[in-house]
């Protein structure tokens, strides 16, 4: 291109696009001063262009810490949903009542329960209020541990898998004989529409080696095969007693049936519609693999049942039952110390009484007479 030609394509507006003249300053300038300045201004632009590019780098990394950051902050704040072991319970009571005017901490005025536990992240915290319900407030009917662990998991799993929590695998139901854990475990079954599945620990304990363990795998492969179900293992410590060193085969059969029972109870998710029920009378001796988290995570006790549970024991089991008005109140205070299946007991046999009489004509004193008879015998 030559020198009058150039100035010429300088002097074309359509190459400036934004100033409608040519600078006084430019039109002065030799071709070789133009070109000079058009290459240092190609370098300014690869500059700017590389400069341009490391900041989209930059900020795409700090969208990305944001972004980390955000899901940090949202995992922090759902710290009641997290996995956690209660390492000490304690009783909290009200300091001295405040002076009249003064400021009151309404944190040191609360009453009941308060915790201190230690999540999965290594945390430790102080939980003033745990969310226990005082067990005077209960009322028959009230299965809170049992909807918490086994019901809602099967009912509502997706709230669950919303939240992020991990449902319980297992429960384990410990108390004295005849106090409802069998009962309250088909209940279970029956509200959760699931298959029914129970196992006696007697039972597994065979003669030959290996039975009671496969004994155990056809419960479980049975149970994935019709689920929803629930296993409901009944006298828990006849295979799940504290391991020891022993020589006798017998010894070493049972320890073999209780780890295929820990190797089952880890085979399959929390989140499976498979539950898993044990019941016990002897706590005190179980092994604590069957204790720990993630087996049978939740532990409710099943005491004998109170004065007006029994009175309303005893109504449920005598209202199909032609009688007269029986003093139920009467009779729950006379039987103090009762189990549950001892409160049916009552009903039934003295109804029995009667009928064996043969007595065309009942009224309430012989009713009555019946019933305090059967309680006289059921306590010997």
């Amino acid at each position: 291109m030559t020198e009058e030609g150039a100035s010429k394509t300088l002097e074309d507006p359509s190459v400036w696009e934004d100033s409608d003249r040519v600078e006084d300053e430019i039109l002065l300038l030799s071709n070789e001063e133009i070109m000079s300045r058009t290459r240092l201004l190609d370098h300014d632009i690869k500059v700017m262009k590389s400069e341009v590019l490391r900041i989209s780098h930059e900020l795409q990394s700090q969208a990305d810490k944001i972004k980390e950051n955000t899901e940090k902050i949202k995992v922090n704040k759902t710290l009641p949903y997290l996995v956690s072991n209660v390492i000490e319970l304690l009783d909290a009571d009200p300091q001295d009542t405040e002076e009249d005017g003064a400021v009151v901490d309404l944190d040191s005025q609360r009453t009941g329960k308060c915790a201190v536990i230690k999540t999965s992240t290594r945390q430790t915290y102080f939980l003033p209020v745990i969310g226990l319900v005082d067990p005077e407030k209960l009322k028959p009917g009230d299965l809170i541990g049992l909807i918490e662990a086994v019901v809602l998991p099967m009912t509502h799993k997706e709230k669950f898998l919303n939240l992020g929590i991990q449902p319980p695998k297992g429960v384990l139901l410990y108390g004295p004989p005849g106090t409802g854990k069998t009962l309250l475990a088909r209940a279970c079954a029956a509200q959760t529409k699931s298959t029914f599945l129970k196992l006696a620990g007697p039972q597994l304990v065979q003669m030959f080696i290996g039975d009671g363990a496969k004994l155990v795998r056809d419960a479980f492969a049975l149970a994935k095969e019709k689920a929803p179900a629930v296993i409901f293992i009944d006298e828990l410590d006849a295979i799940g007693t504290k391991r020891f060193d022993s020589e006798k085969a017998g010894d070493r059969e049972v320890q073999r049936t209780m780890l295929e029972l820990l190797n089952q109870l880890d085979g399959f998710s929390s989140t499976a519609d498979i539950k898993v029920i044990a019941a016990t009378n002897r706590v005190d001796i179980l092994d604590p693999a069957l204790l720990r988290s993630g087996r049978l995570d939740r532990k409710i006790e099943f005491p004998h049942p109170n004065q007006e549970a029994r009175a309303r024991i005893m109504q449920i089991h005598s209202r199909k039952m032609n009688k007269f008005d029986v003093n139920f109140e009467e009779l729950s205070r006379s039987t103090d110390d009762f189990n549950g299946a001892q409160c049916k007991a009552v009903c039934v046999e003295a109804f029995g009484r009667i009928k064996l009489l043969e007595v065309k004509e009942t009224n309430f004193f012989l009713y009555s007479v019946s019933y305090n008879i059967t309680i006289s015998e059921l306590r010997q």
